[in-house]
């Protein structure tokens, strides 16, 4: 998307503090996640932060160094992409058990991510 490589980094962050943050340097991005919480929770908050590259590339903006306080409006834009790639990545999953096509989806994004297989 931006040409460079996403690296995710589980981390115990403060309790009072963010889930995610985003770390964007010129040879990769950086997405730093709660380790403290449930592997759904986790899948959530990096397709958070993805959402924030994903809606800053539709913007012509390129994000740089650490982000971890943004406008309401960039906000709702990276929610909306995560639970938009959320639901359809758990959609997905279901029609593949339903039609018992599970072989060739075993790398899928909903799998690639941080969930389990049970998580579904």
């Amino acid at each position: 998307m931006l040409g460079r490589p996403i690296t995710l980094m589980e981390w115990e962050l403060p309790a009072d503090g963010p889930f995610g943050v985003l770390i964007s340097r010129d040879d990769e991005d950086v997405i730093v996640y709660q380790a403290t919480t449930t592997k759904a929770h986790q899948a959530h908050i990096v397709l958070h932060e993805v959402g924030h590259l994903i809606a800053f590339a539709f913007d012509g903006r390129r994000p740089s160094g650490e982000h971890s306080c943004y406008s309401d409006e960039d906000e709702r834009d990276a929610e909306v992409i995560a639970s938009t790639i959320m639901d359809q990545a758990i959609s997905m999953r279901r029609r593949v058990r339903t039609h018992k096509l599970d072989d060739p989806f075993q790398h899928s994004v909903y799998n690639s991510l941080v969930l389990t297989s049970e998580a579904a």
